[in-house]
Order: structure tokens, then C-alpha cells, then sequence
């Protein structure tokens, strides 16, 4: 199989890079069945880090991804497809243990599926109610790991479109139950909407509360990313990469890293070794790709949420956005930039780090100034 170096989504294995300390708390937390919840802006590589530390505790796992699940059944028909993925890991697809599920599972049928040449689970709960088969799921899920003396994980991403549906906290309520009873299962549970999520488990009054550990995904570390492309460059090209070529990678995409591993997927398609001038075109090529992507983001925003997101592009970070200057120079008052400051924080536009606030996406930055 074609092994991918620099992938737009997922990295695995030999393509995933560094993280350690983020692997090691993930590992030892699910050998400690302690539940983790992993937060930062979008691409920041959340889904790469679940997987490759479920990979490396060697574990049975159900990933399920809650993008656009907005109604309660579809939150159980996601449930339904974890619990069935989690069975062919835990389980042989064979006669024999479809006898033992039998025994086992208290409110799920199973049966095998032949499909050419291989075998696979088709399950149905005996619930009708959306709530009812994640419960019911859940009570099978613990009872067959149990009897199998196993232990699993149960990935939950993009978590906070459950919020958008009718039984929301019904359904938090329920997880938060099981996740606080279980012996058996870890969960590790992420997202791409820092705000929502910031108020699924930082509201005391909301049943996620204090639940779980938090990592606050951060970019990695350009020395970490040197020692990534250098490995890589060495097998490619037998040769190293340039300080110059390197340092222009990582000053282009602020080590943002979805656009260190899209710049690095055309360099390395180069049969000769990069250099400074190649990293810039491609760069330029990247801008021109993902230009309408950017444009769609930007043309959400208001004329005034616009206007303070490009003087933010224009600067590495700005410690008081409703400084004195800003003002005079985005003639605007101070109310209407502290609101459009709060919409684009909201919305994972900006964020607020150790020298201020700074836009999250690089190549909007790179947009934007070349409109300015």
C-alpha cells in the first residue's frame, strides 16, 4: 500500500510527528480508564493524536464521529455503527462467537453478514428509543468486554453537534452515567468548535462537567518539526534539508500543522532536494487551491468583523486590540471592535495566546494581505 507521508486528514505511524507528551498522558490514561477530552482549532491534528495513541496502547476501539448529527436518531444510528466497528475488534467474525454474543448481549442481536470472500456483524437493537439503544449499547458493550476480560476505547468526535439535538442532556446525562460506572472503556471525546465545547464541559451545570482530562492542543515545536523533515528528507533525498529551506516552511505556515504537511506533500514529490524557491511556489500554489475555501470562511463574517480580522492579519499578534491606535486606525468604536473581536473568537477566527491575540489560519493571513 502506498504509504502517505504529509496526508490532509489523518496521520498515522510514520507520518504522525512528535506529540509525545500529549501520547504518553493519552496512553496512560486509557490503561487508567481515565476519560480525555482533546481541544484546539481546527487541524490541529486532534483525530491523528486519538488514533495513533489508541494505536500504540494496542486496544479495541470505536471511532465514532457525530459530525452533522443533529437529530437524537441519528445520534444512535452513530452509536449503532461504533458498537458494530468496536465488535469485529473484540470478537472474531465467526460462527463460534456469534454464539457467545448471543449469550452475552442482553439487547442487541447480531448476526453475519457474508459478503464475498469475508464475514462481517450486522447489529440490531431490540430498542426503538434513541436513548434507549445508547443505554442499552452501552450496558452490552461493558458486559461483553467484561466477559471477554478486555478493555476498549470509545472515540467520540466532532462531540459538540449532539448539542443541536432535542435529548442533548438527556444523552450527556446518560454517557456522563456509564463513564463514571465503567471498568472497561476509555473515553476520549474531541472536536472542531472550541466554544461550544468550552461550554459542554466547563458549565457546572451541564453533566460533562469535570468529567474528563484536558489537553489544549497546542502547534508543535519548530525544533520537533525539524527533526520530522529531516528524517524524512534523508530517506527521500539522502540528503538534508537547508536551514533557509526549513525556516521558510515553518515561517510560511506558523508550523499550523495542516499547511506544514500540505506544503511538505509538494515538496516531496520533487525528485531533487527543495530549495527556498520551491517552498515559496508552493506555497503560492496552496494559496491559489485553497483560495475559495477562504474567501467562503471570510464572506461569513460582517463588514466589521472583516475589517479587524484583516488588521490582525497584517501583524503577528496584537496585545490590545481596542488600543488607542486600533481604533484610529479601523475607525471603529470601541464597542463595535470588542464585539466583532468576540464573534471571531467564537468562531476559531483568532485566538489569544502568551504576546495577545492572533489569527488561527495562516493562509487567511496570506489572503487577506495580498487583498490589503
Amino acid at each position: 500500500m502506498l504509504e502517505i507521508l504529509f496526508p490532509s486528514r489523518i496521520a498515522l505511524g510514520r507520518a504522525f510527528c512528535n506529540r509525545e507528551t500529549e501520547r504518553g498522558m493519552l496512553v496512560n490514561n486509557i490503561q487508567q480508564i481515565r476519560h480525555t477530552l482533546i481541544i484546539s482549532p481546527r487541524r490541529y491534528g486532534k483525530t491523528s493524536l486519538a488514533l495513533q495513541a489508541i494505536s500504540e496502547a494496542n486496544v479495541p476501539h470505536a471511532y465514532i464521529n457525530f459530525f452533522n448529527a443533529l437529530r437524537d436518531e441519528d445520534v444512535a444510528k452513530k452509536f449503532v455503527g461504533g458498537f458494530t466497528s468496536l465488535l469485529s475488534t473484540v470478537m472474531p467474525t465467526s460462527q463460534k462467537a456469534l454464539k457467545t454474543l448471543a449469550k452475552v448481549l442482553a439487547n442487541t442481536q447480531v448476526s453475519l453478514e457474508v459478503k464475498g470472500v469475508g464475514a462481517s456483524f450486522s447489529v440490531r437493537p431490540s430498542s426503538t428509543g434513541p436513548l434507549e439503544t445508547v443505554q442499552h449499547l452501552l450496558e452490552d458493550i461493558e458486559k461483553l468486554l467484561s466477559v471477554e476480560n478486555k478493555r476498549a476505547v470509545i472515540f467520540l468526535d466532532e462531540f459538540q453537534d449532539i448539542v443541536k439535538t432535542e435529548m442533548s442532556d438527556l444523552f450527556q446525562a446518560e454517557l456522563r452515567d456509564f463513564a463514571q460506572r465503567t471498568q472497561r472503556v476509555t473515553f476520549i471525546i474531541s472536536g472542531s468548535h472550541r466554544h461550544m465545547l468550552n461550554k459542554i464541559f466547563d458549565d457546572r451545570h451541564k453533566p460533562f462537567y469535570k468529567l474528563c482530562d484536558r489537553i489544549n492542543l497546542q502547534r508543535i515545536k519548530s525544533a520537533d518539526y525539524e527533526a520530522f523533515l529531516q528524517k524524512h528528507a534523508k530517506e527521500q533525498w539522502k540528503k538534508p534539508l537547508s536551514v533557509e529551506v526549513i525556516d521558510e516552511v515553518l515561517k510560511l505556515t506558523e508550523n499550523h500543522p495542516y499547511y506544514v504537511n500540505k506544503i511538505c506533500a509538494k515538496l516531496w514529490t520533487s525528485p531533487s532536494l527543495p530549495t527556498k524557491t520551491n517552498v515559496d511556489l508552493a506555497w503560492l500554489l496552496l494559496g491559489e487551491e485553497e483560495y475559495d475555501s477562504v474567501v467562503n470562511d471570510i464572506s461569513l463574517l460582517s463588514k466589521n468583523q472583516r475589517l479587524v480580522l484583516q488588521a490582525m492579519s497584517q501583524r503577528e499578534a496584537v496585545a490590545e486590540p481596542n488600543s488607542v491606535a486600533m481604533i484610529q486606525e479601523l475607525k471603529m468604536a470601541h464597542s463595535s471592535i470588542s464585539q466583532s473581536l468576540e464573534v471571531l473568537l467564537k468562531n476559531d477566527f483568532i485566538e489569544q495566546g502568551p504576546l495577545g491575540y492572533r489569527v488561527v489560519d495562516p493562509l487567511i493571513k496570506y489572503v487577506l494581505n495580498q487583498a490589503a
